[in-house]
């Protein structure tokens, strides 16, 4: 919870520094956002969805606010692809412009905590997800799922988080999910996840 509210802070401040209402857009209901690698995005408001660029493998889904897009220059290319899941607000702001704000009002503090949360957000998704039997592999999608914003996690379907976080096929997911729902390891309602019982292969 302290990591969570340390994160808002940081992610607040460093969205101050750049909202003057002027370079805002809006990018609408199931559309798709693709933008250079010289290029951040900052996300004021919305629930959006961060897939893989070369094939759409879900990253993470999340509310704003939030920024991607933080990339070592040179790269030849974004890796992900935002896919709007509600009407968000965003601006982009050139990799250049936005560490010059960043040293000019001194938020390298708040930019080291948005680095460092995104960081851990990868070695868990790895941790979880990496490696292992497709069973396994499920249970870490479920997890991840479940670690996600209330609101998110309630108006996500299990099913569908797990096939495109992990590109199993539908069916096995559906005989894994299946396993587990026998196993009482997971509740399931309406196609949302309700509650995790237990999930003894994940460490």
């Amino acid at each position: 919870m302290q990591q969570h509210v340390l994160l808002q802070k940081a992610l607040a401040h460093i969205l101050t520094i750049f909202d003057d209402g002027a370079n805002k857009r809006r990018l609408l209901r199931h559309n798709y956002l693709t933008f250079q690698a010289d290029t951040i995005c900052l996300l004021y408001a919305g629930d959006y969805s961060l897939l893989r660029r070369h094939d759409e493998l879900l990253v993470t889904r999340a509310l704003a606010p939030g920024i991607v897009g933080l990339i070592l220059p040179g790269m030849a290319e974004q890796f992900v692809t935002i896919r709007a899941d509600s009407d968000c607000d965003y601006q982009l702001v050139s990799h250049d412009a936005f560490f010059t704000q960043i040293d000019e009002q001194q938020a390298h503090h708040q930019v080291y905590t948005l680095l460092l949360a995104q960081i851990t957000r990868q070695y868990q998704r790895e941790e979880l997800l990496l490696g292992y039997s497709s069973l396994v592999a499920v249970q870490g999608a479920i997890v991840l799922l479940d670690r996600l914003e209330p609101t998110i996690r309630a108006s996500t379907n299990v099913a569908d988080f797990v096939v495109k976080s992990t590109n199993l096929s539908r069916s096995i997911v559906m005989k894994s999910m299946a396993f587990l729902r026998q196993q009482n390891a997971i509740e399931i309602t309406k196609g949302k996840l309700t509650r995790i019982n237990r999930l003894p292969d994940i460490h």
